[in-house]
């Protein structure tokens, strides 16, 4: 069989410019030889330098996106990589590295290799920014979508990546909370988004939740994931400002508080909320030298201010963040 030889430094050029051509051949495994990438082909075009040699079956699929990657990268290239992504539902999440950006399309065919049932890989490209914490993205492979269904815990879920916040890493915390809920609990889920946290904890347990969120297109997705799961009546979607609607609401057993930036303003429209005794779920982004220090002293402040006790129940580190940032959660009493 015929392989288009190629020098380390031109062999992402030259690959592409095969792929383009239709002629790289997938069904076999790249080779190396010196300063030299072996690419397999169909058949050998013109311009290529192409040598004839006996060629390896692509027969065991990579187990990993990083193996995958390490038939076409070098190995400071692949030291380099984010290797690390998300699935919802049938999309990938993907970072690229700095200076790496020319093989983003490259990553996403490697990942859809390892993944049969992705899709779409979409590129975040930057922070959440934003009232509404949401991160822009690009379409690097696949169907030109950010829409997913994402299924967690027995809840079937719509989410725009692009539109609404989500995040599949915080399905054990939901479980968390959902598992520590008793039947006939009146609950309070702020800043609910598509509805995480609602959704899984009224699938399990017999309650009434009242469910406010201040974006109108997760609010719209939140209203049709109620529909899907058939939990209307079970929980009360209700668009608005948590300030605003806080006061409407009935008191609550307990009150779920998932912004980790900025729900540090909203602590005393959760103290009015939970009931003597309610127990509020607060989550925040904290230093790795003061874990719990700075969120508890909030907690703390809010609670004199109202005239109102607090009793810590539990900390915990939920997800690591960023370098030396994590995402924490304390659960307190309300008296």
């Amino acid at each position: 069989m015929f392989f288009v030889r190629a020098k380390k430094t031109e062999a992402e050029r030259v690959r592409q410019r095969l792929v383009d051509l239709g002629i790289f051949d997938s069904r076999h495994l790249v080779e190396r030889s010196g300063d030299y990438i072996l690419f397999p082909v169909s058949e050998c075009a013109e311009g290529f330098d192409c040598v004839e040699m006996e060629g390896r079956t692509r027969n065991v699929k990579p187990t990993s996106l990083k193996e995958a990657l390490s038939e076409f990268l070098t190995p400071e290239e692949l030291e380099r990589a984010i290797t690390s992504f998300d699935i919802i539902g049938d999309i990938a999440v993907i970072q690229i590295s700095r200076g790496m950006e020319d093989k983003a399309e490259l990553i996403a065919d490697a990942l859809m290799r390892v993944h049969k049932n992705v899709k779409v890989v979409c590129q975040k490209m930057g922070p959440r920014q934003g009232t509404f914490r949401v991160a822009p993205m690009r379409v690097i492979k696949g169907e030109d979508r950010c829409t997913t269904i994402y299924k967690e815990n027995g809840v079937r879920m719509k989410a725009d990546l692009v539109r609404a916040y989500f995040s599949p890493r915080l399905s054990h915390e939901r479980e968390r909370i959902a598992n520590q809920v008793k039947d006939g609990e009146t609950i309070a889920a702020l800043f609910a988004g598509v509805g995480p946290y609602p959704l899984v904890i009224a699938k399990k347990k017999r309650v009434k939740i009242f469910a406010v969120e201040l974006n109108p297109y997760a609010y719209g997705l939140m209203v049709e994931n109620i529909k899907m799961n058939h939990l209307v009546g079970e929980i009360e979607p209700i668009l608005g400002d948590v300030r605003k609607v806080g006061p409407e609401l009935p008191k609550c057993d307990r009150v779920l508080m998932p912004l980790p930036k900025g729900g540090e303003d909203f602590l005393d429209v959760a103290m009015r909320i939970a009931k003597p005794g309610g127990i509020v779920h607060f989550y925040q982004f904290t230093p790795e030298d003061d874990l719990y220090g700075e969120p508890i002293s909030r907690i703390e402040s809010a609670a004199r201010r109202l005239d109102k006790k607090v009793k810590i129940l539990n900390k915990k580190i939920v997800l690591p963040h960023k370098t030396r940032v994590y995402h924490v959660v304390i659960d307190f009493a309300v008296y």
